[in-house]
């Protein structure tokens, strides 16, 4: 019997390793924690540099806890066409866009005060903020490929790039630098958001739609993001 259950823990261990190093994260080591430095429950929590990625969604219930927090530098969470799922749902769009659990905190992926952060691959939705890189004194954090739908903030990152990614139906802002700090934008898509398409230093080839600020399509090539309608 204890020959079998150690056999079963290192099995279930095992699953928090993924290919080439990379630890992996997913909703069964997420009950016992996916890797040192973690515990069971959300949040996933990252303390050590290195490459982590998604090998299932997560979904939370949980309108205050964070899913993953990043509280090392030099990480990538690639979540590998997976997505990362809260309680808040939206309908409409722009003007008439009505969301749940007003006031909620959680977001699902954090990372304050970090630096060299990169999320790429996947889907954020319901949620206060989709993805939040908020290092006002740090740099070389990146947002690529990411759709972030229906959260307060789609997402928002200070000091970095934001790149290929899409941001609509979110209740404030769809791309937002947190009101301060170097944020550069592109090749990505704003539409249906209820306040703020974007608030930027710099945008490349993004293209804004039915935004509460934008009522018109507007596409910008190496032009500073506003806030005002379109001519």
């Amino acid at each position: 019997m204890k020959k079998l259950l150690i056999l079963c823990l290192l099995s279930i261990t095992n699953l928090t390793l993924a290919d080439n190093g990379v630890y992996a994260v997913n909703d069964v080591c997420n009950g016992f924690g996916c890797f040192p430095g973690d515990t069971s429950g959300f949040p996933i929590t990252i303390t050590n540099s290195g490459s982590y990625r998604l090998t299932s969604n997560l979904v939370s219930s949980s309108t205050t806890d964070n899913v993953i927090e990043i509280t090392a530098d030099n990480v990538t969470l690639d979540l590998n066409g997976f997505s990362i799922i809260g309680p808040r749902t939206c309908t409409g769009d722009n003007d008439t866009l009505a969301c749940t659990n007003s006031g909620m905190t959680a977001s699902g992926v954090v990372a304050n005060g970090r630096k060299n952060i990169v999320v790429k691959n996947g889907i954020t939705q319901g949620f206060d903020t989709g993805v939040s890189l908020t290092s006002s004194g740090q740099r070389g954090n990146t947002v690529h490929h990411i759709n972030s739908s229906q959260n307060e903030f789609g997402i928002t990152l200070i000091n970095g790039v934001i790149s290929d990614s899409v941001a609509n139906r979110n209740l404030n802002t769809g791309f937002s630098n947190g009101l301060f700090g170097a944020l550069i934008i592109k090749n990505s898509y704003a539409s249906g958001n209820a306040q703020f398409s974007a608030i930027a230093i710099t945008c490349s080839n993004v293209f804004f739609i039915n935004n509460a600020d934008d009522n018109c399509v507007r596409y910008t090539n190496e032009s500073t993001c506003g806030t005002s309608a379109c001519p």
